[in-house]
């Protein structure tokens, strides 16, 4: 299934520089990436930002070191950086610095952009036990792993459109990091034309036993009527 998630995102970005599909993803490259994802033993959006070894800061730090090696090799073609703000809530009542990793790679039309995301927080049952370990194998190292792993093959050939892979934080304690995200979009003027969103992938073995692994399950809401200027217009087209 990952295969056709990589597909998928080959066909929104294809370009005449990409004339072929992309190498396959590396099933030894997602699990080492879903393994050094629970070594850090909790990465809950209220863990520690500072502590070299463990918490959210840390993983957050690695998956940048990630995205950066990948830049050196395409020779500076991802901007890596962060972006950042403050939150509060039920689920982080003392209020937590938010923080996503982005790493940019220009299209051709730099305007148009396609986003592939995962969230690299994780959390237990208690929304605010953030010194237990939470290894968020499949919620959503998974996705996380995805996100890598695409960056590190897509960065390799040109593309049309912009591609920006984010890893977000506070997606457990209230969708933050997306919230974060769209509001960096808005703010950069960029013309959206689709997010991958990937939360907990892989799983191909249903509740009945029966396997598929052959296509993506897609979770898509439309956009509301209220935040449109005609929607019986929209409606028609």
């Amino acid at each position: 299934m990952t295969r056709t998630l990589f597909l998928a995102a080959a066909a929104l970005l294809s370009s005449p520089a990409l004339a072929q599909a992309p190498e396959p993803p590396s099933p030894e490259r997602l699990r080492a990436t879903v393994e050094r994802l629970v070594s850090f033993g909790t990465r809950h959006t209220l863990s520690s930002a500072t502590d070299p070894a463990r918490g959210i800061g840390a993983a957050r730090r690695w998956g940048a070191g990630e995205l950066e090696g990948f830049s050196e090799a395409c020779g500076g073609c991802l901007e890596v950086t962060t972006i950042s703000d403050r939150f509060s809530g039920e689920r982080a009542p003392n209020g937590v610095i938010v923080e996503n990793v982005l790493a940019i790679q220009l299209g051709a039309n730099p305007g148009r952009v396609v986003i592939i995301q995962g969230h690299i927080d994780s959390r237990v049952t208690d929304p605010l036990d953030f010194t237990s370990d939470s290894p968020g194998a499949n919620d959503d190292g998974s996705g996380t792993a995805l996100v890598i792993e695409a960056a590190r093959i897509l960065s390799r050939e040109r593309h049309d459109a912009t591609i920006v892979y984010a890893l977000l934080s506070g997606e457990e304690q209230g969708l933050w990091g997306g919230e974060l995200l769209a509001r960096h979009a808005t703010e950069q003027g960029w013309q959206v034309l689709a997010v991958l969103n990937n939360d907990i992938v892989g799983n191909t073995v249903g509740t009945s036993g029966a396997v598929v692994d052959d296509r993506v399950r897609v979770f898509s809401e439309g956009i509301r009527a209220s935040e449109l200027d005609d929607p019986e217009a929209t409606r028609i087209r």
